[in-house]
Protein backbone atom coordinates (compact mmCIF):
# COMPACT_ATOMS: atom_id res chain seq x y z
CA UNK A 1 0.00 0.00 0.00
CA UNK A 2 1.44 3.30 -1.00
CA UNK A 3 1.71 6.22 0.85
CA UNK A 4 1.69 10.10 0.29
CA UNK A 5 2.06 13.28 2.13
CA UNK A 6 -1.13 14.73 2.33
CA UNK A 7 -0.26 17.63 4.18
CA UNK A 8 2.06 18.72 1.89
CA UNK A 9 1.95 22.53 0.25
CA UNK A 10 2.95 21.06 -3.27
CA UNK A 11 1.01 19.08 -6.19
CA UNK A 12 -0.16 15.96 -4.15
CA UNK A 13 -1.05 14.18 -7.23
CA UNK A 14 2.62 14.46 -8.57
CA UNK A 15 3.77 13.04 -5.28
CA UNK A 16 1.23 10.13 -5.52
CA UNK A 17 2.27 9.26 -8.80
CA UNK A 18 5.91 9.56 -8.11
CA UNK A 19 5.14 7.26 -5.36
CA UNK A 20 2.60 4.38 -7.10
CA UNK A 21 5.07 4.62 -10.72
CA UNK A 22 8.03 4.11 -8.55
CA UNK A 23 9.82 0.62 -9.12
CA UNK A 24 9.51 -1.66 -5.49
CA UNK A 25 12.82 -2.32 -4.09
CA UNK A 26 13.20 -4.86 -1.36
CA UNK A 27 16.72 -5.55 0.09
CA UNK A 28 16.40 -9.48 1.65
CA UNK A 29 19.28 -7.96 4.50
CA UNK A 30 20.42 -4.64 5.11
CA UNK A 31 24.01 -4.29 2.93
CA UNK A 32 26.93 -5.12 4.26
CA UNK A 33 30.86 -4.82 3.68
CA UNK A 34 30.83 -8.73 2.47
CA UNK A 35 28.33 -10.90 0.73
CA UNK A 36 26.15 -8.56 -0.89
CA UNK A 37 25.29 -7.43 -4.20
CA UNK A 38 25.11 -3.51 -3.26
CA UNK A 39 28.52 -3.74 -1.82
CA UNK A 40 29.96 -6.03 -3.94
CA UNK A 41 29.79 -3.44 -6.85
CA UNK A 42 31.02 -0.55 -4.78
CA UNK A 43 34.86 -0.90 -2.88
CA UNK A 44 34.18 -0.26 0.87
CA UNK A 45 36.24 3.09 1.15
CA UNK A 46 34.35 4.99 -1.52
CA UNK A 47 31.17 4.79 0.88
CA UNK A 48 30.30 7.75 3.18
CA UNK A 49 31.66 7.75 7.23
CA UNK A 50 27.97 7.64 8.00
CA UNK A 51 27.52 4.02 6.59
CA UNK A 52 30.36 2.64 9.04
CA UNK A 53 28.02 0.88 11.07
CA UNK A 54 26.22 -0.32 8.48
CA UNK A 55 29.74 -1.60 6.97
CA UNK A 56 31.12 -3.54 9.20
CA UNK A 57 27.63 -4.99 11.05
CA UNK A 58 28.49 -4.56 14.49
CA UNK A 59 26.76 -1.23 14.82
CA UNK A 60 29.47 0.83 16.25
CA UNK A 61 31.52 3.65 15.07
CA UNK A 62 32.94 1.30 12.74
CA UNK A 63 36.47 2.34 10.65
CA UNK A 64 35.75 3.32 7.14
CA UNK A 65 39.55 3.08 5.53
CA UNK A 66 40.24 6.24 3.53
CA UNK A 67 38.18 8.32 5.55
CA UNK A 68 40.79 9.93 8.36
CA UNK A 69 39.93 10.29 12.05
CA UNK A 70 38.40 7.07 12.16
CA UNK A 71 37.59 6.06 15.73
CA UNK A 72 39.47 3.28 16.93
CA UNK A 73 38.42 3.12 20.36
CA UNK A 74 36.17 5.98 22.33
CA UNK A 75 35.60 5.53 26.36
CA UNK A 76 33.76 7.70 28.84
CA UNK A 77 32.57 7.84 32.50
CA UNK A 78 31.74 11.00 34.58
CA UNK A 79 35.09 11.67 35.17
CA UNK A 80 37.23 10.97 32.28
CA UNK A 81 37.73 10.35 28.63
CA UNK A 82 39.83 7.80 26.51
CA UNK A 83 39.38 8.65 23.05
CA UNK A 84 41.77 6.84 20.20
CA UNK A 85 41.92 7.68 16.63
CA UNK A 86 43.21 6.75 13.03
CA UNK A 87 44.86 9.67 11.70
CA UNK A 88 47.34 7.72 9.20
CA UNK A 89 46.93 9.97 6.38
CA UNK A 90 47.67 12.70 8.31
CA UNK A 91 51.46 14.35 8.82
CA UNK A 92 51.78 15.62 12.73
CA UNK A 93 51.46 19.54 11.52
CA UNK A 94 48.52 18.98 9.66
CA UNK A 95 46.60 18.09 13.18
CA UNK A 96 45.31 20.38 15.88
CA UNK A 97 43.77 19.23 19.41
CA UNK A 98 42.22 21.46 21.33
CA UNK A 99 39.41 22.20 23.52
CA UNK A 100 37.00 24.81 23.19
CA UNK A 101 34.49 25.23 26.07
CA UNK A 102 33.31 21.91 26.82
CA UNK A 103 34.26 20.57 23.89
CA UNK A 104 37.53 18.45 22.53
CA UNK A 105 38.28 19.63 18.66
CA UNK A 106 39.85 17.46 16.66
CA UNK A 107 40.98 19.04 13.42
CA UNK A 108 42.86 17.69 10.35
CA UNK A 109 43.61 18.64 6.94
CA UNK A 110 45.99 18.17 4.06
CA UNK A 111 46.05 19.29 0.63
CA UNK A 112 45.67 17.49 -2.41
CA UNK A 113 47.37 14.01 -2.54
CA UNK A 114 47.21 11.39 -5.26
CA UNK A 115 45.98 8.04 -4.71
CA UNK A 116 44.76 5.25 -6.40
CA UNK A 117 41.37 7.05 -8.44
CA UNK A 118 43.24 10.67 -8.60
CA UNK A 119 43.43 12.66 -6.02
CA UNK A 120 42.20 13.60 -2.54
CA UNK A 121 42.09 16.46 -0.20
CA UNK A 122 40.75 16.12 3.34
CA UNK A 123 39.64 17.98 6.01
CA UNK A 124 37.61 16.88 9.22
CA UNK A 125 36.24 18.55 12.29
CA UNK A 126 35.75 16.37 14.97
CA UNK A 127 34.08 17.82 18.35
CA UNK A 128 33.65 15.78 21.63
CA UNK A 129 31.94 16.33 24.59
CA UNK A 130 33.83 16.62 27.68
CA UNK A 131 31.96 15.04 30.53
CA UNK A 132 31.20 16.14 33.13
CA UNK A 133 33.88 16.02 35.65
CA UNK A 134 36.42 16.52 33.61
CA UNK A 135 38.37 19.96 33.51
CA UNK A 136 39.25 20.79 30.46
CA UNK A 137 43.00 21.47 31.65
CA UNK A 138 43.61 17.87 32.39
CA UNK A 139 43.01 17.19 28.32
CA UNK A 140 46.51 15.50 26.54
CA UNK A 141 46.81 14.22 23.56
CA UNK A 142 49.64 11.21 21.89
CA UNK A 143 50.32 10.81 18.37
CA UNK A 144 52.10 7.20 17.62
CA UNK A 145 54.61 6.62 14.42
CA UNK A 146 51.73 4.32 13.12
CA UNK A 147 48.88 7.02 13.06
CA UNK A 148 47.36 6.49 16.18
CA UNK A 149 46.02 9.62 17.72
CA UNK A 150 45.16 9.11 21.22
CA UNK A 151 43.05 11.71 23.87
CA UNK A 152 43.09 11.21 27.30
CA UNK A 153 41.51 13.72 30.23
CA UNK A 154 42.04 11.41 33.39
CA UNK A 155 39.98 12.67 36.79
CA UNK A 156 41.60 15.18 38.87
CA UNK A 157 43.78 13.58 41.47
CA UNK A 158 41.90 13.82 45.10
CA UNK A 159 43.40 16.32 47.12
CA UNK A 160 46.07 15.22 49.85
CA UNK A 161 43.27 15.21 53.09
CA UNK A 162 43.84 17.99 55.42
CA UNK A 163 45.02 17.49 58.96
CA UNK A 164 42.44 16.89 61.44
CA UNK A 165 41.83 20.22 63.26
CA UNK A 166 39.30 21.71 66.18
CA UNK A 167 36.20 23.60 64.67
CA UNK A 168 35.09 26.17 67.34
CA UNK A 169 31.65 26.49 68.78
CA UNK A 170 29.99 30.06 68.99
CA UNK A 171 27.44 30.00 71.84
CA UNK A 172 24.94 32.73 70.50
CA UNK A 173 22.89 33.97 73.91
CA UNK A 174 19.02 35.01 73.13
Amino acid sequence: MSTFNTNSSYSRTYEKKVIEETPRVRLSSPPTATGSHFSSAIPEHLFPASFASRLNGSGGLGDVSGFGGSFQSIKTTDDSISVSMDVKDYKPEELKVSVIGQFIVIEAKHGEKKDDFGTIERHFIRRIPLPRGVLPEAVSSTLTTDGSLSIVALPPKPKDPSPPRSIPIKVQVA
